[in-house]
């Protein structure tokens, strides 16, 4: 532990907030310690699974008719769990509460074939509503014309990587969240100069408070090999949900700019992520997997704020949720993966957060929408 702080203290950064106790029974006024909306104990009751098929990218969103209604990506256990890139749709459930238990409706963005940008694998959901219509954002790609539902396709050969390297953003449309959905012939965002480098995905949508929307993304910066010059999450803002987006230059974190001590070239500065705005200032929860960490929580989700949405920081209070949980059964679960953060918002204030999770005992991957508490008054000064 001792070289980890000492690690932390020579980066200068982070280490302040790697370090941080909870032993204060308040927080000041507009300070965010998103722990203490978490359960202490994860209800089992909170978990969504198909028997059969890897569930990811859960997003909820409540619609008129006082129904809870979950968009998720899925595909058939039969094939690997990175058949993710190559056959993955996206399907709905609904419930009378944010956390479920959930029931299995349909599909609602399904393959559609070799003639479409997205006409064999679609993912990364993110559903926002905008005034009366509701918006499903997502990642969709398509692979070679040998592509079947059935037939498997090797993790990381060269079909996979056809798939991989088509990653486009997207949206489809609807006046209910029961669908019909429409969906656009065309990426809302590609790759090029002004956007990234070989693929663009994981899409998430903020409403503005001064007006206007921000899509933020990950993508790669150029440079040689799968990985490019690293993957990097942006901002890009327009007037209208359908864009057309112009990218703030500068992303969300850059660990080389952060850590200059350490030489590396980082495949992941973060992973997965989603904004919001809330109190004043803009929020975001991150992945970070990529060692050296930027914290001593190691590999963890983590809170990052910003004043303007675009130069981001830590929060003092740092921690989300690490890869493991304890559920309300007295038992703890440890996970490969936990990831893809979505948050249910009532108003400004975060109500439930959906993650996706891949024990690390293996198995079938699931979804967890964890009911957040209200937060506790802040002092005053």
């Amino acid at each position: 532990m001792l070289a980890i702080i000492s690690r932390l203290l020579r980066w200068g950064v982070f280490a302040a907030t790697a370090l941080e106790t909870h032993a204060a029974s308040e927080l000041p006024a507009g300070e965010l310690d998103f722990r203490r909306l978490l359960p202490a104990q994860a209800p089992r009751a909170a978990i969504y699974r198909e028997a059969g098929y890897h569930l990811w990218d859960p997003s909820v969103v409540r619609g008129d008719d006082g129904l809870y209604h979950l968009y998720y990506s899925r595909w058939s256990a039969a094939h690997d769990f990175d058949a993710w890139c190559t056959h993955a749709e996206i399907a709905w459930a609904t419930s009378t509460k944010p956390e479920g238990p959930y029931t299995f409706r349909g599909l609602a963005l399904p393959a559609r074939g070799a003639g479409f940008w997205d006409g064999h694998s679609v993912f990364n959901t993110n559903v926002v509503r905008i005034g009366t219509r509701f918006f499903l954002y997502y990642t969709g790609n398509r692979g070679t014309e040998q592509w079947t539902p059935e037939r498997a396709i090797r993790p990381y050969g060269e079909e996979w990587w056809t798939h991989r390297n088509r990653q486009r953003i997207g949206v489809a449309v609807a006046d209910s969240p029961a669908g019909p959905w429409t969906r656009l012939d065309h990426p809302l965002i590609d790759v090029g100069p002004a956007f990234g480098h070989t693929i663009i995905n994981v899409p998430n949508l903020v409403l503005k408070p001064d007006g206007g929307y921000r899509l933020y993304y990950k993508t790669l910066a150029e440079g040689p090999g799968r990985f490019g010059g690293g993957v990097f999450h942006y901002g890009a803002d327009s007037d209208s949900p359908f864009g057309p987006f112009v990218r703030h230059p500068e992303p969300i974190v850059d660990k080389n700019k952060l850590l200059p001590s350490v030489a590396k070239r980082f495949d992941f500065h973060i992973d997965d992520h989603f904004e919001w705005f809330q109190d004043g200032r803009y929020y975001a929860i991150v992945k970070d997997h990529d060692a050296p960490f930027l914290t001593a929580h190691g590999r963890s989700l983590l809170l990052l704020e910003s004043p303007d949405g675009r130069t981001w920081s830590p929060s003092r209070h740092v921690l989300v949720q690490g890869f493991s949980l304890d559920w309300d059964d007295g038992s703890r679960e440890k996970f490969a993966r936990l990831e893809m953060p979505k948050l249910l918002l009532e108003g400004q204030r975060p109500a439930l957060l959906s993650l996706a999770a891949l024990p690390e005992a293996g198995g079938e991957s699931f979804l967890i929408n964890l009911p957040l508490s209200a937060p506790a008054r802040p002092s005053v000064p």
